[in-house]
């Protein structure tokens, strides 16, 4: 049992692992970059072991939550940053959360990281169609947890859209290849060349195997069923893509239009610049409603591509070939379910762009087409979608769903992190019992002060360290499939880590220690970071959600009888601790974490 101790503290226990509600709202409130990590990766803990110099450390931290911590690194949508407290109004931009997780591997050598199973064989044999990122993230954490595993891949090797759909000048062969010799080396199989539906029936792989996960993405492209989409020279992002970047395609017309303005657009136009093409991107959206890594557009426009915003096609011209595409110009109209205005047409915008070669990045959706038909009644509804929608689970109790396959089309992330639900649903399938939980895990930090007394090595000074950008080559350089982002130095990668207010440090002021004598507020470098309060406010779980300040005109005495440092502005420098005479500043460590239970 956790040492328990004074209730008046911001978490139940001292040290140890809690699953209790006021410990784990904690960390949901003051931890957000991991919270907002699909994956529940442990965003703190490896910037800190970027900012000293910890790389292998760092990449292995990485690791643990998500599969592909190098990949990631380059071509992540980061939901962190957009969480991050240091990008929040006044206090600059996110921290590069991405950029530093790429550091974490690119300054450590390249041998394989093979971590430890949590469990022994269970001599149970799992079943996986698809080796994309979610088939791979199952089979990983699946393998951890002492299955065996079978992945069972149509195309010529694995990755999914990892190879099939990003361009190598984004992510390079050789970073996949590393991360993917991880998981076969942890005994995972992995038969590519081998059609679900036609080498082998569903049926058959669920008769051999304890369970099945289909994790098949979403491979059956959005038609917009548009006049002349039939025509030469009209094909959809994934076909070229795939082509391109797995079957050795080096040509596209020499007028390109893309329509689209999501990932898969960007690549496609940028793909298209670099085989020679003058290349055009066409959305029906605003550019802020570009769902686009940051910097992309920029990147995009730098190569020489056009972007035309709240354009919408419709249709294409051309006799056997493709000649041009009908475009009208949109505006924004009514809120759409998702909240965004939905794009209506501008009366007599129509005109004309001329192309001898369109693509459509315009959407894809799961292909159930090679489900065995007893599979088909149990699982897909009428729209041959899962009935199951995005849950783990099917109406069969041996089949499960991870990914895209479940999610419809989304990020690497969001599929990894989707994909580790299922994982953790299967093992419980097989086992009958919840082995791994996810808890809140707090330890005594074992921190070096530095010469002036601080603990955590931060001081006030980094707040206003400028975010450092992504080096990237020279345009000139950029041809075929040269990586073009180059990635930080060593120092640059230290310095944008120590960027990180370092959330999972909880400094608290123990009441019963603490003699008013204020010399942490002579030192504090935020004003809000340390506050005088008249009393705690908390929910019916007895979770601390708030405090009431002293308001000395009004109500409250002339004097305070309580600290509290507000952990929403606290920077984590340590001053405070290192000037307190009664040591009545506590630091804990803590964590969101998987353990075995």
């Amino acid at each position: 049992m956790p040492d328990q101790i004074k209730a008046a503290t911001a978490l139940s226990f001292s040290e140890g692992a809690s699953t209790a509600p006021q410990d784990l709202f904690w960390l949901e409130q003051n931890i957000p970059c991991q919270v907002a990590c699909p994956a529940g990766t442990d965003i703190p803990a490896y910037l800190e072991a970027v900012y000293h110099g910890r790389f292998a450390e760092a990449y292995e931290i990485n690791l643990r939550d998500n599969v592909f911590p190098a990949v990631l690194g380059r071509v992540c949508s980061r939901p962190c940053e957009n969480a991050c407290r240091h990008g929040r109004e006044g206090n600059g931009e996110a921290v590069a959360i991405c950029f530093s997780k790429r550091s974490a591997a690119d300054f450590t050598d390249t041998s394989p990281v093979i971590l430890e199973p949590l469990f022994p064989s269970s001599r149970k044999h799992v079943a996986i169609v698809g080796a994309g990122v979610a088939g791979l993230a199952v089979a990983r954490d699946l393998a951890l947890f002492g299955h065996r595993v079978s992945v069972y891949e149509k195309h010529s090797r694995p990755g999914g859209m990892l190879n099939q759909g990003i361009p190598a000048f984004r992510l390079p062969r050789d970073v996949i290849a590393r991360e993917l010799e991880q998981i076969t080396a942890l005994g995972v199989e992995i038969h590519c060349g081998v059609a679900v539906g036609h080498d082998v029936s569903s049926d058959e792989l669920l008769s051999r195997h304890d369970a099945l996960v289909l994790a098949a993405g979403t491979l059956r492209p959005n038609v917009l069923g548009l006049p002349g989409e039939k025509l030469a020279g009209v094909e959809h992002g994934l076909r070229f893509l795939l082509e391109v970047n797995e079957k050795g395609r080096r040509s596209v017309g020499q007028q390109v239009v893309v329509v689209g303005g999501g990932y898969t657009a960007m690549d496609c136009a940028r793909t298209a610049v670099r085989l020679g093409a003058q290349t055009a991107v066409f959305y029906r959206r605003g550019r802020g409603d570009m769902v686009v890594l940051p910097g992309e557009v920029e990147e995009l426009l730098a190569e020489g591509s056009g972007l035309n915003n709240q354009v919408a096609p419709l249709g294409f011209e051309g006799g056997d070939q493709v000649s041009g595409v009908q475009l009208v110009r949109t505006e924004p109209g009514e809120p759409g379910t998702d909240g965004r205005r939905l794009p209506r047409e501008v009366p007599g915008s129509e005109f004309l762009a001329e192309a001898d070669s369109v693509i459509l990045a315009t959407g894809q959706f799961p292909d159930t087409s090679w489900l065995g038909e007893t599979f088909k009644s149990e699982l897909l509804g009428d729209d041959g979608w899962l009935k199951s929608g995005t849950a783990c689970g099917t109406a069969n109790t041996k089949v499960f769903a991870a990914g895209d396959f479940a999610l419809g089309a989304t990020t690497l992330i969001e599929a990894i992190g989707h994909a580790r639900k299922s994982a953790l649903a299967v093992d419980e399938y097989l086992t009958g019992r919840t082995r791994v939980r996810t808890v809140a895990k707090a330890e005594k930090p074992f921190l070096s002060k530095t010469a002036d007394g601080r603990t955590t090595g931060r001081a006030a000074q980094m707040n206003v360290i400028p975010i450092h950008p992504m080096p990237v080559l020279p345009l000139d350089k950029r041809v075929g499939e040269v990586e073009v982002e180059t990635g930080y130095d060593s120092a640059t990668a230290t310095e944008a880590a120590s960027r990180c207010y370092l959330c999972h440090y909880k400094f608290e002021i123990i009441d019963s220690k603490c003699v008013l004598c204020d010399e942490c507020l002579k030192v504090k470098p935020v004003p809000g970071c340390i506050v005088e309060v008249a009393d705690l406010q908390r929910d019916q779980s007895d979770r601390i959600t708030g405090y009431r300040p002293v308001q000395r005109d009004l109500t409250d005495s002339l004097y305070y009888n309580r600290l509290w440092i507000d952990q929403d502005q606290c920077v984590r420098c340590g001053q405070c601790e290192a000037v307190c005479p009664v040591n009545a500043i506590t630091i804990q460590k803590v964590s969101l974490t998987r353990q075995p239970v």
